[in-house]
């Protein structure tokens, strides 16, 4: 029995600033219900006052305190010490941390935007964690999709720091199997009585089910069939669109 279904927000309730049909009903349709939700998002672009303000517009029945984003975990994870902020200027309201710009304890990688991170910047954070300092990042997906295709997206200039100073990041968003049972705690709910519904296989799916949730996989958003049986991962559902969730629970 399902007690609570975490939804990915970007490519499952909308892409870009269009929201998907019939995803607002959906939602709706959970709360009616009785089931427990919770919006669950990689994002950093925006802080999460933003995201809720963002969901309200689209008509999405989801507020700020159904709202679950990294940001809060990297936060107690660094405590008392230091860190170098890489991200948007809108999320530094979610992330307030003592910081240094010289020898920072940690580095925190999170979206910047743009085309991501420039060569100066790569340098940078290079060489800060040559001098000790350890990388956090808020996730680490491979590319996300946007009004007009595919980007590339956080994981690709992570990785490719890792590779270069010889040390593994700490990731805090999906797949991160510690917050998806940080959501699940939050929610009241076990992990095996939580559905998260995504649309990226490697982030949302295996993450979850690493976890112990059940999962199921939307063919909307960055959803590519192709990229799905190259990674070997089934999901426990595949549904056309979480409009059609209601139909599977």
């Amino acid at each position: 029995m399902v007690q609570a279904v975490l939804l990915d927000l970007d490519g499952v309730l909308y892409v870009g600033n269009q929201v998907i049909s019939g995803a607002a009903q959906a939602v709706q349709r959970l709360h009616d219900a009785g089931i427990k939700v919770a919006g669950v998002t990689n994002t950093t672009t925006q802080a999460k006052h933003s995201v809720a303000q963002k969901l309200q517009k689209l008509g999405i029945p989801l507020d700020e305190q159904h709202l679950f984003t990294p940001a809060s975990l990297v936060q107690n994870h660094i405590g008392n010490k230091t860190a170098r902020l890489y991200i948007r200027d809108d999320l530094h309201t979610d992330l307030q941390v003592q910081q240094s710009n010289t020898k920072p304890d940690y580095i925190v990688m999170g979206d910047v935007g743009g085309l991501g991170y420039p060569p100066q910047v790569l340098h940078e954070i290079f060489l800060h964690l040559m001098q000790g300092a350890d990388l956090l990042a808020l996730h680490k997906n491979r590319f996300w999709q946007k009004e007009d295709g595919l980007h590339l997206d956080l994981g690709t200039w992570v990785a490719a720091l890792e590779y270069a100073s010889g040390k593994q990041a700490k990731v805090f968003g999906k797949p991160s199997q510690d917050f998806f049972l940080h959501i699940c705690q939050q929610l009241g709910v076990n992990p095996a009585q939580a559905l998260m519904v995504g649309d990226d296989i490697e982030s949302d799916i295996l993450g979850a089910q690493q976890a112990g949730l059940q999962t199921a996989l939307v063919q909307t958003g960055k959803y590519n069939s192709d990229f799905v049986k190259q990674t070997g991962i089934q999901a426990d559902m595949l549904i056309h669109s979480v409009a059609k969730l209601n139909t599977h629970l």
